[in-house]
């Protein structure tokens, strides 16, 4: 009853987002005000050890202001966030010349991967794929760090050759980005390219392949002994995967292969919503299945695999309650087992 009650009061100040979209017109621009926070409860078992713990995960704030209806502004920041270099996540500017051609400048998400740019409030499995966030960036690489998956740089984007209902079949993206992470300065002389094109055969299915070509420079040693401290070593990625979205399921998997100097890496993984209840008022439940695969250094073996299962309703357009249980299976070291419920209020 106690773990009951503190965890609605850890809830009760985040209860002002489940509000409306704020915007404010003048003129021609528009400035929309967003949010959204996210709060859990999980309860870990290692070695017949259990812990239980209640967290504000993020509590995040957005202005969208499309100053022109060719130029856009947008601004992100993380309330929550108890570390200075990650309370400001995006900042960028982005102009519109045509559907196939825009230049977005500033810190924003790296377009490598289907699931890095995702939201994630848009997250069936509340957390991100280990494998996706080591390999981009989001954390869990000690020679690199934790940055969200954001960078600071320049990127081309665009879509082309129409459909007959609307959407277009060909998306591109080509970035250059200093590579070290958000609110970080350049810490080598070289620049990441990344490369990414989507092709919609229809509307709600993609197909997508990407690359991360670039150099990082160690803030750790690397635990297989390839580089030290300071030094600069090769940080490779490709991705290829697909997504479908239609009325019954939702479907997103992705292959990702990479290189940190001498040790390869691959993650494999698969989400999945089986959408068994569509109730009034956009009240619907899902129950979420996921699985991954993710090997750190294919020379030795050093892998992970995920299992997930869970139930998730949304109770208000964007707003739900999820609850999950995973299951962490690493050849080398204790399986953990955790159950984990989420309450997402976004307006």
């Amino acid at each position: 009853m106690k773990h009951i009650l503190i965890l609605l009061l850890s809830f009760i100040p985040m209860l002002a987002l489940a509000q409306e979209n704020i915007h404010i017109d003048a003129g021609n621009a528009r400035i929309d005000f967003m949010g959204y926070g996210q709060s859990t409860f999980t309860v870990d078992n290692t070695n017949d050890e259990e812990k239980n713990a209640f967290k504000v995960e993020r509590v995040i704030l957005m202005t969208d202001a499309h100053i022109t209806p060719n130029l856009e502004f947008f601004l992100m920041v993380d309330a929550a966030s108890q570390d200075n270099k990650r309370i400001m996540h995006e900042y960028w500017g982005q102009y519109t010349f045509h559907d196939a051609l825009s230049v977005k400048f500033g810190q924003y998400k790296m377009p490598f991967t289907i699931e890095n740019p995702i939201s994630p409030t848009a997250m069936g499995n509340i957390y991100f794929h280990e494998g996706m966030c080591y390999m981009v960036g989001c954390g869990g690489d000690p020679t690199y760090g934790s940055f969200a998956g954001r960078d600071f740089g320049l990127t081309l984007s665009g879509s082309a050759f129409p459909a007959s209902d609307g959407h277009y079949k060909f998306t591109y993206y080509a970035g250059v980005f200093n590579g070290t992470g958000m609110n970080q300065t350049e810490n080598n002389t070289q620049k990441d390219v990344i490369l990414r094109a989507d092709y919609q055969p229809v509307k709600n299915i993609t197909l997508s392949t990407s690359a991360y070509l670039g150099t990082g420079h160690a803030i750790a040693a690397d635990p297989y002994g390839h580089f030290n401290v300071g030094d600069d070593y090769k940080r490779q990625r490709w991705a290829i995967g697909g997504e479908a979205n239609l009325d019954k399921f939702y479907l997103r998997s992705e292959y990702i292969r990479g290189w940190n100097e001498g040790t390869p890496m691959h993650s494999v993984y698969a989400e999945a919503w089986l959408k068994l209840f569509r109730l009034p008022k956009q009240q619907n439940i899902d129950v979420v299945l996921d699985y991954e695969y993710f090997d750190k250094n294919i020379f030795i073996s050093d892998a992970t695999r995920n299992y997930m299962g869970g139930l998730q309703w949304w109770f208000h357009k964007q707003c739900r309650v999820s609850s999950l249980f995973q299951l962490k299976d690493p050849i080398n070291g204790s399986i953990t087992r955790r159950w984990v419920t989420q309450l997402q209020l976004r307006f």
